[in-house]
């Protein structure tokens, strides 16, 4: 279920989750996170499954690599692809060498499009969701700590991401059962412009991501316990590892 590796030269995470949404079961994800002493690598698959799989077959793969500057993650490049029941997309935004996007090339189907990002507000911080997440991985293995803000803008969509620290708790997690002390945090994602067609986080624009983490003691490694959104129109939708 959970593998991570601390060596002089790599990190590495990999867990596996059930998707719930209100009472069913919707679908898997799946991360997998590396750093080295100078390069990173983020990777989250998704999909659909049961009722939801069949009402709305889903896959979709997102990543994102970059490079580790004096402790610093500089993004290099992010890729996705999503696969519905009509259409195959992709989406590949490069970054200079300063961390800055300047190209987002997308393709539906057979038709392809690039285009030169443009008119990047000052404020604007990240490109993309999974730089946000790895920077997120490798800051909270550092520091114990979620806390973290970035306005990301990819040419076309606008938001800003939230992460603050919740103290920390003790409670039963219903994949195994047992009570553990956790690090709890929360996300918001507030969009700054209309977001219509991410399924993943737009549902977080009023609302927290929580997320309970505890910590191995003899490894001191991040277990990722849950991750939940209490109220979505579909209903509460919970993330949980899957138990080996």
């Amino acid at each position: 279920m959970f593998f991570y590796i601390r060596g002089v030269n790599a990190n590495t995470i990999s867990q596996k989750f059930d998707i719930e949404v209100g009472v069913f079961d919707a679908g898997m994800v799946e991360i997998n996170y590396h750093a080295k002493k100078d390069k990173y690598g983020i990777s989250t698959e998704l999909k659909t499954a049961n009722f939801f799989g069949n009402v709305y077959p889903f896959e979709a793969r997102y990543e994102a690599q970059g490079i580790n500057k004096k402790n610093e993650l500089v993004p290099v490049v992010y890729k996705n692809r999503t696969k519905t029941r009509n259409h195959v997309r992709l989406k590949e935004i490069l970054y200079d060498k300063k961390g800055k996007a300047y190209k987002r090339i997308s393709t539906k189907d057979d038709k392809r499009k690039e285009v030169d990002i443009k008119y990047v507000p000052d404020s604007a911080d990240a490109a993309d969701l999974q730089n946000v997440i790895a920077e997120l991985i490798y800051q909270f293995d550092k520091n114990r700590s979620c806390k973290l803000e970035r306005e990301v803008f990819d040419g076309k969509k606008h938001y800003k991401v939230i992460m603050e620290d919740q103290g920390q708790e003790n409670r039963v997690f219903d994949f195994d059962g047992k009570v553990r002390n956790s690090y709890k945090c929360s996300i918001y994602i507030k969009n700054l412009k209309e977001n219509n067609d991410n399924i993943l986080w737009d549902v977080s624009a009023e609302r927290p991501i929580n997320i309970w983490i505890d910590i191995n003691k003899e490894t001191q490694m991040p277990n990722i316990l849950e991750i939940r959104i209490d109220s979505t129109p579909l209903g509460g939708i919970k993330v949980k590892p899957i138990k080996d």
